[in-house]
């Protein structure tokens, strides 16, 4: 096996790959791939879910940097999905030099502009009780508390009649 033409990222493909000439790139093949770049160029919080003991479901998003009122929580119409999104810019301005006190401070000649958005959705369990969700925001990290109705709130199974609509048989 050429040890060059391994591909950590996609195993199986070193095996049908004998010879350097049918792919080149080998190893590096993903990092030129325009979805992987594009992949690293984008910022998502860490996020984690879990669900205690009593049911309820608990949602961590770690978003430093961001103010309270640039987050939002959403729940989709028929109550299955929530969604949480955020966007934040933050500009940078250069600094013109200036004397503090007599003495000469440092001059930033560059100018930066930050932004940041993200959108995450998750599927509620059936047995959520949207009506009770509930977040806190503190020391940028929000977290997000679904309770459960239990299972006595599911839907039970039913049965449905069905009605004969066939013309009564008549009999000579």
């Amino acid at each position: 096996m050429d040890l060059f033409a391994l591909d950590l990222f996609n195993p199986s493909a070193a095996t049908q790959r004998r010879s350097r000439a049918v792919d080149p790139w080998g190893l590096w093949r993903p990092m030129t791939d325009p979805s992987w770049v594009q992949s690293m160029s984008v910022w998502q919080p860490h996020s984690a879910v879990s669900r205690s003991e009593d049911g309820k479901l608990n949602i961590r998003f770690e978003t430093p940097g961001f103010p309270r009122d640039r987050l939002n929580i959403e729940l989709s119409d028929d109550h299955s999905v929530l969604t949480v999104s955020g966007s934040m810019r933050k500009e940078t301005k250069a600094d013109e030099a200036g004397e503090a006190g007599g003495a000469q401070t440092q001059r930033n000649p560059w100018s930066s502009v930050e932004e940041r958005q993200f959108s995450q959705s998750y599927r509620l369990p059936r047995d959520a009780d949207v009506e009770s969700i509930k977040a806190d925001y503190e020391h940028g990290v929000l977290a997000i508390s679904v309770p459960s109705k239990g299972a006595v709130a599911l839907p039970q199974k039913r049965t449905i009649a069905i009605e004969n609509k066939d013309p009564p048989q008549v009999t000579e």
